[in-house]
């Protein structure tokens, strides 16, 4: 429910309860004096007759009194009047009749005994009646007791009409409080709300130039309204500061990109230059010896040719491993058995290993199979075996492990490979991935060896991480997504 229908509600139930209240109160109050009233009348008509039969018994007129008794019969205002003796019985009435319930001989008697008037009021069917029993005096002496009666159900017949005066009254009264207040409310609260919730809104839809207007005669919601558009003006300010910003932070990302490419083909350049120029110089060199030796003997002759040859081989190499970092590769996937994998890869550098006195251990876990190139993924694992075993020339250990590993809700196969080397430089962990960047002697590595292998993983959707242990040596690890669930065991 709308907080203005709530409110409309609450102050139309409140007065119309505050009307209603001071109604009853009003009403109650009318009856108790319309009572009043009748009940004063009966007595001023009793009064006046006691007068005037103590008058007519004082001059011994007893038929004057009987007349006029009688005579009261025609006023119908008065329902009836009784005469009693001394002795508690009634001698005349004016109404014949008058019902015994109102012939209150009991009080007439107790009136002669001690002189007081009695009043009683009584119910006759419907009818409300009033009585008021007194003495009749000559020479300060009780000879007759005089009752009369009179109906005052008009009372009630007249609080009944008032009161439906005053309900239909404070019906209409609660119609206009209710239509005064709605229409106030709409005026001062409902509009000026929904205006600024529509301010709300267009400003969750992000139309920062929307402004609500100002009620006019101030109070709180023209304050709201008024702090509202300030919070809209300095919204639109900080978006357009934050445009500025953002367009100023694109053109210096712009920048660095552009100084970044230039630094990487700076990089490559100086990399290319730098593998490609010694074997260059040993090709210059030899040619030179053939032109100005051409009468060699025949072995040193072959010998230069030999050196040229494996020299051309390098510089192919490494155009080769070029290429295959530029290039989008041809994956031929199939179902791999990962640990059969790695072991066929470890026999192809055991007798390097054995020479150097490296040992290699395979921690191999139950891991589901995965779909993979396996001439590419032997290349990468290939490269990683062969740096292991070169970060150990004094010998040591590799210690090959497979387990089930899993990022994102999504499970992979992990290859873990770790040496007890002399790891790798800090300042040099952030830098292995990239091309040309190699910590070995010239002529023993191009440094482009994990960069292909980064390529060729990231290429069947997974990641290699390098890490120094604790106890010396490093960690690579080679992370492949598991895509189905066939369970292979290593061994």
């Amino acid at each position: 429910m709308k907080i203005s229908t709530r409110l409309i509600l609450h102050l139309t139930v409140v007065v119309s309860a505050v009307l209603i209240a001071a109604s009853l109160i009003l009403l109650r109050q009318r009856e108790q004096s319309l009572k009043a009233a009748a009940e004063d009348e009966v007595r001023t008509h009793a009064i006046t007759l006691q007068i005037a039969l103590e008058e007519h018994y004082s001059a011994n007129h007893v038929l004057d009194a009987q007349q006029l008794i009688n005579r009261l019969r025609e006023n119908t205002g008065i329902y009836s009047v009784l005469l009693f003796n001394l002795s508690g019985t009634v001698e005349f009435v004016s109404n014949v009749n008058t019902p015994e319930e109102i012939r209150y001989l009991k009080e007439a008697r107790q009136v002669i005994a001690s002189g007081q008037k009695v009043e009683i009021e009584s119910m006759l069917g419907k009818e409300n009646v009033f009585s008021v029993i007194m003495p009749v005096k000559v020479d300060g002496k009780a000879v007759k007791v005089l009752e009369i009666a009179q109906p005052i159900s008009f009372v009630n017949a007249e609080i009944a009409r008032m009161r439906g005066e005053i309900v239909l009254m404070a019906l209409l009264l609660c119609a206009t409080i209710f239509l005064v207040v709605m229409a106030v409310t709409n005026y001062s609260l409902t509009r000026p709300i929904q205006a600024l919730l529509g301010g709300a809104a267009a400003m969750g839809r992000g139309e920062l130039s929307h402004r609500v207007i100002v009620p006019r005669g101030g109070g709180e919601l023209a304050g709201l309204a008024h702090n509202f558009n300030r919070m809209a003006d300095s919204l639109a300010k900080q978006r357009r500061q934050a445009e500025r910003e953002a367009e100023e932070r694109l053109a210096l990302e712009r920048k660095l990109r552009h100084s970044e490419r230039l630094a990487a083909v700076g990089h490559l350049a100086a990399g290319v230059a730098h593998e490609m120029g010694a074997p260059l110089q040993v090709i210059d060199g030899r040619a030179k010896q053939l032109m100005n030796h051409a009468a060699t003997p025949a072995e040193p002759h072959q010998r230069n040719l030999t050196i040229i040859r494996n020299q051309t081989e390098r510089i192919a190499n490494i155009v080769r491993n070029l290429l295959n970092l530029s290039r989008t590769y041809d994956l031929r996937c199939r179902p791999v058995n990962l640990p059969k994998l790695l072991t066929d890869t470890l026999e192809l550098i055991q007798p390097n290993a054995e020479r150097d006195g490296i040992k290699i251990e395979k921690r191999y876990n139950g891991l589901r199979s995965i779909e993979a190139d396996p001439n590419l993924l032997q290349q990468v694992f290939l490269n990683i075996f062969s740096n292991a075993i070169q970060a150990m020339p004094e010998g040591g250990r590799v210690r090959v492990e497979c387990h089930e590993a899993s990022r994102d809700e999504k499970a992979f196969a992990s290859v873990s490979v770790t040496d007890t080397g002399t790891g790798i430089p800090l300042e040099h962990l952030e830098n292995i991935f990239d091309p040309f960047f190699t910590t070995k002697e010239v002529g023993h590595g191009t440094g482009l060896g994990l960069a292909v292998s980064t390529r060729i993983v990231e290429e069947h959707g997974g990641w290699i991480e390098a890490a120094n242990n604790a106890e010396g040596g490093a960690t690579f690890t080679v992370f492949l997504p598991v895509v189905d669930s066939e369970t292979v065991e290593g061994k």
